[in-house]
């Protein structure tokens, strides 16, 4: 079972504002569980992640890697994605977050929305921080309310590197050492992520103005022809749809996770493009052992 945080945090003001959540625990958890509601005038109506442009999970026990997640503006919409990639299994992907992290700004489901995030707590001597940018849309009439609760089910014992590469026709991504690669997502994405009720974030479909993709410039990971690498996320987060619906093979998408070779020191990716286009690289990343 899970165990509810007794902190929360309340937005109420119409200007982007970061508050921090200190989170203690009476015992050892695997995860943290981020639950958003967005109240309009007492009614649950509005999508609240659209209104979240920052986001820190901080867990101090682990030195120069306490940082777990570290989002903000566009790679704010890898945070779905990011829930994801924290299970163990395509079912707890499937139930890690409440949102389509192809189209993390859908509001078929208002109101309300989740995100479970691998944590790994090692001590109960440090409590994390969780720090949020918010804002609402209308002050006075509007709250954006956040919980936490702690889960206590396995998950992977990673955390997160995302890098937003702006408009680029190549681009080399550098991960950092004190860490161990375990896999990357590239993601070609149309218009950014503002924030607020006007957010019109969307990941770019499938199009071919990528045209290499290569992992530390070695001629056995690198990709002339990379729509190789389209079925990456699915597989592992899904055991590959059927349909385009959560499909991250009908986004402009290329990943590599299956059998990632395991590759000490700094790594790097390179990434061309035909064309101009801003591109969000996430790296999994586990500790140095």
């Amino acid at each position: 079972m899970l165990e509810q945080s007794a902190q929360t945090l309340s937005f109420s003001s119409a200007t982007a504002t970061e508050q921090t959540a200190v989170l203690k625990s009476t015992k050892l958890y695997t995860g943290l569980r981020i639950a958003l509601t967005y109240t309009d005038n007492g009614v649950v109506a509005q999508a609240p992640f659209e209104f979240i442009t920052k986001i820190v999970i901080d867990v101090p026990e682990y030195g120069n890697n306490s940082r777990r997640v570290d989002l903000a503006d566009n790679t704010i919409a890898c945070l779905p994605l990011i829930a994801q990639l924290g299970s163990l299994t395509t079912a707890d992907a499937a139930s890690a977050t409440n949102i389509d992290s192809t189209d993390p700004i859908d509001t078929v489901t208002p109101g309300f929305a989740y995100f479970d995030i691998p944590v790994n707590k090692l001590n109960l001597d440090e409590d994390i921080r969780v720090s949020i940018t918010g804002q609402i849309e209308t002050a006075g009439q509007d709250v954006l309310s956040v919980a936490f609760a702690f889960l206590d089910y396995p998950m992977m014992d990673v955390y997160f590197r995302a890098y937003d590469t702006g408009a680029t026709t190549s681009h080399q991504q550098w991960f950092p050492a004190d860490g161990t690669l375990q896999g990357v997502s590239i993601t070609q994405y149309d218009t950014a992520w503002t924030g607020g009720v006007t957010n019109a974030f969307a990941y770019a479909s499938r199009d071919d103005d990528v045209t290499k993709i290569s992992l530390n410039g070695e001629q056995a990971t690198t990709y002339a022809n990379p729509e190789v690498l389209m079925a990456g996320l699915d597989e592992i987060i899904s055991g590959g749809p059927t349909g385009t619906t959560l499909s991250w093979a009908a986004q402009d998408n290329y990943s590599m996770f299956k059998n990632f070779p395991q590759l000490s020191g700094a790594q790097y990716i390179q990434l061309d493009s035909g064309t101009s286009e801003p591109f969000l690289i996430l790296g999994v990343m586990s500790d140095a052992a």
